[in-house]
């Protein structure tokens, strides 16, 4: 194994240890109930279809561009589950076919903590999804990430139906 390539993989386990260190216990209750519903019905929201083969004009197979850019998170965690990881294989599997696509991944936070938290917060779960992508073969120079923490929601209710949609990394394409 070449020196970098060892760097890396050095660098993606010490960066998995550091978030799974950092989770705090989840309260089971209404919200954490309420948090796997929403993963449940956004996932079965998805195409049937898993959007990584097409065909182009010539008849030869490529990658396609996956359709879902947001993955969702459990209250104050940045911890990617399965629904979760089966988009950012589809994400690696078409930046792996497009190397001169670049990402940006944007964290982001429902309201409630304070705005410091939630910055961190959303850097972490950010860190996540470019650690998954990494480890799946994206060259990192090609993944930026931001923390907008609670300034950017796409649902501005309260309650948990409408803080599970805010707890989320966006993954937007240059």
């Amino acid at each position: 194994m070449s020196r970098s390539r060892s760097l890396s993989c050095i660098v993606i386990v010490a960066a998995a240890l550091t978030f799974a260190g950092c989770a705090k216990k989840e309260v089971v209750g209404a919200d954490h109930e309420g948090a796997a519903r929403h993963q449940q019905s956004a996932a079965a929201q998805e195409p049937s279809t898993s959007g990584v083969q097409e065909m182009n004009g010539s008849g030869a197979s490529e990658v396609a561009r996956p359709t879902t850019n947001s993955i969702y998170f459990a209250f104050d965690s940045a911890a990617i589950d399965a629904a979760g990881l089966a988009v950012l294989d589809r994400h690696a599997a078409w930046l792996r076919a497009h190397p001169g696509v670049s990402v940006t991944i944007e964290g982001n936070c429902d309201e409630r903590g304070s705005r410091e938290y939630n910055l961190a917060l959303g850097q972490q779960r950010a860190d996540a999804v470019r650690a998954h992508l990494i480890a799946q073969g994206v060259d990192g120079s090609r993944i930026d990430t931001v923390s907008f923490g609670e300034e950017r929601p796409v649902c501005t209710g309260s309650g948990e139906a409408c803080w599970a949609q805010n707890r989320r990394a966006d993954i937007v394409v240059h």
